[in-house]
């Protein structure tokens, strides 16, 4: 079953489980309105009681009552189906950053009682303006219905545009300790020491002091590495080198540029080397891969590692391929005297 049948089944599966409870709950609402409202307008109050202003207050009493009992069905129905509906809906995103299911869970679970809060709270304020919307006067009622309106386009908008996908993001963040402040991490194409982690946005300062601010759902979005929490880390380097280079002549050139390159292990279990990653058209892509035990040096590393391969490259008049490089070339036949010596030793031995 795909991921995409499996959310459907879920769905279904919420959606059956309660569509009796809804079902029947609704009903027995709208018949309770209309019982009250159909007696109120024909007159059987009238028979009952012969005081208006106490008919009045009978009815309006046992319209508020209704009323409450519609809000508790609006508490009870987003506990069941509101917040899990969301729950499923978020847990994409989710996923993409929250490798670990038991901090999956409670994240899923934060974010579930913070949309019940929210839930109660809304509740509570439909009470108090079903119950004192007879005392207060109908100008304020018109202001309160006025400002609910507003808030509700409000919540509207804010669902439908990125600020609550970013709000969210940090409770997700925030949840699953993917990363904390002064972490060395990666995010994207973004590389740096986490300085900031706000509602809105993840700020990130580059090893060139420059500040980076991310939205967070964009940081949900992208993968993460996190060095800090990283004893060791594999670095590599991809350079194209010709045809006409012996393969084990250039891995060992390119192995004697880590070795001197300070901040390379080179324990046994950690030792570099080297791997053909591509076969081109005019050249073979080399790739000297290295470990580190200094994640916060990743990037001075890297670009001393870059520089000794340039210079024992040059020592071992190995050129880097580049098509035009091989153009330039053209006919030429002859190696590099520190090449054939090298091969010419292989074969004597």
């Amino acid at each position: 079953m795909t991921t995409k049948q499996t959310k459907r089944h879920i769905r279904v599966s919420i959606i059956g489980k309660y569509l009796g409870w809804m079902t029947i709950r609704a009903a027995i609402l709208v018949i309770a309105f209309l019982i009250l409202e159909v007696t109120y307008r024909v007159g059987v109050f009238g028979f009952l009681i012969a005081n208006i202003d106490t008919q009045t207050f009978i009815y309006n009493t046992l319209f508020q009552v209704i009323a409450s009992f519609g809000a508790w069905f609006f508490l009870a129905f987003a506990k069941k189906i509101i917040v899990p509906a969301t729950i499923l809906t978020v847990s994409p995103a989710l996923g993409k950053i929250v490798r670990d299911p038991t901090s999956a869970k409670k994240t899923n679970k934060s974010i579930a009682q913070y949309l019940t809060y929210l839930i109660y709270i809304v509740t509570i304020g439909m009470l108090v303006f079903i119950w004192t919307y007879s005392f207060i006067g109908t100008w304020v009622a018109n202001l309160l219905g006025n400002g609910l309106v507003i808030m509700l386009t409000f919540i509207l908008g804010l669902f439908s545009s990125s600020v609550l996908g970013n709000i969210l993001g940090y409770a997700i963040l925030g949840g699953t300790n993917e990363f904390k402040v002064g972490d060395r991490v990666q995010i994207g194409d973004s590389y740096g020491d986490i300085i900031e982690i706000g509602f809105f946005f993840t700020r990130i300062k580059t090893i060139k002091d420059e500040v980076i601010s991310i939205p967070n759902l964009t940081v949900m979005n992208k993968e993460i590495r996190n060095f800090s929490t990283l004893q060791e880390v594999m670095l590599y380097v991809q350079v194209t080198l010709g045809y006409d280079i012996d393969k084990d002549y250039a891995q060992a050139t390119l192995i004697e540029a880590a070795k001197k390159t300070k901040g390379v292990l080179s324990l046994p279990d950690k030792a570099s080397f080297v791997l053909l990653r591509e076969l081109g058209s005019y050249a073979i892509t080399y790739e000297l891969n290295v470990f580190i035990n200094e994640p916060n040096r990743f990037t001075t590393i890297k670009s001393d590692l870059i520089s000794n391969m340039l210079i024992e490259l040059k020592k071992a008049g190995i050129d880097i391929a580049t098509p035009a490089f091989v153009t330039l070339k053209g006919e030429e036949k002859t190696l590099p005297h520190s090449i054939t010596q090298f091969m010419d030793n292989r074969k004597a031995n």
